[in-house]
């Protein structure tokens, strides 16, 4: 079971170093428009193929990436003589990776502010800037940034900040003259995509490094058990089995007082024979 994990493991791994391959090369400033989505259809591929090993990869029925769970393995004879596996979900989602994309810039990181707070937002081009603005419709913990939109023009962007992942999501979104925010749905990119990326794979890792650890554990238990085994069947052959060098010295002290007694019957019976024949 370790080894079936940490094999489809080894394959989520690949995928997510060919996506930082990838990502490296969509950073290069000089992609076309259509350079950059043949990357991401590539991205996304791969991606899918990830959801794909999560959801099928299996154990004897056990679905082992599909779900948080523990598994308990018997060891022993007895009961308590047991070893658990972590078993962690690793997906797209899981992994921060669910919305992935290189084809549009990231924004400029911002304030965190809450509804109804009174902030100054500036932007780095013309006609962009709101100024002491009564914000609305913001919910709290929510950021509010500036930027680039996909076509170079300023625009605003709320950045979501994953509490699990620890991911970040930048969603387009308009202040309107009252300070009121509205999200457009329109995805912004990933804002750091590499840092996202090295953080799945320190998941991936993670899981693989704790599978090798138990895996190693087997290995033990599996030797010890071996001894044990050998040890059992020494003392059971020690008790049960014949000696031969004891048994044959007995034979051969049985067989010589067998033939001890047999020769001194047949000098018995020789001496009636010897009275008789004087009679006669």
């Amino acid at each position: 079971l370790a080894q079936t994990t940490e094999g489809a493991l080894n394959e989520v791994n690949d995928n997510l170093q060919n996506i930082r391959r990838l990502t490296v090369q969509a950073q290069n400033g000089s992609n076309s428009t259509s350079d950059l989505k043949s990357i991401q259809d590539e991205i996304t591929q791969r991606l899918s193929e990830i959801n794909r090993i999560s959801e099928q990869t299996d154990f004897n029925g056990v679905k082992v990436l599909s779900s948080d769970q523990k598994l308990t393995i018997q060891v022993g004879a007895n009961d308590g003589e047991t070893i658990d596996i972590d078993l962690k979900k690793i997906d797209a989602k899981q992994l921060g990776m669910d919305t992935f994309d290189v084809t549009t810039k990231s924004a400029k990181a911002g304030a965190e502010i809450a509804s109804g707070t009174q902030i100054s937002v500036d932007s780095d081009a013309t006609g962009a800037t709101k100024k002491a603005a009564d914000v609305t419709g913001l919910a709290a913990g929510k950021t509010l940034v500036s930027g680039t939109d996909a076509d170079g023009k300023s625009a605003y962007f709320i950045a979501t900040k994953d509490a699990t992942t620890g991911a970040t999501s930048y969603t387009k979104a308009a202040v309107a003259d009252d300070g009121k925010v509205t999200d457009s749905g329109t995805d912004a990119g990933v804002k750091n995509p590499l840092d996202t990326l090295d953080k799945a794979l320190a998941q991936v890792d993670g899981l693989r490094s704790s599978l090798g650890a138990v895996q190693n554990r087997f290995d033990s238990v599996i030797n010890n058990l071996n001894s044990t085994v050998n040890n059992l069947s020494a003392s059971q052959s020690r008790i049960q089995d014949a000696d031969y060098a004891t048994e044959v010295s007995n034979m051969s002290r049985a067989n010589i007082l067998q033939q001890a007694g047999t020769s001194v019957l047949a000098q018995a019976n020789q001496s009636t024979q010897n009275v008789l024949s004087l009679l006669r």
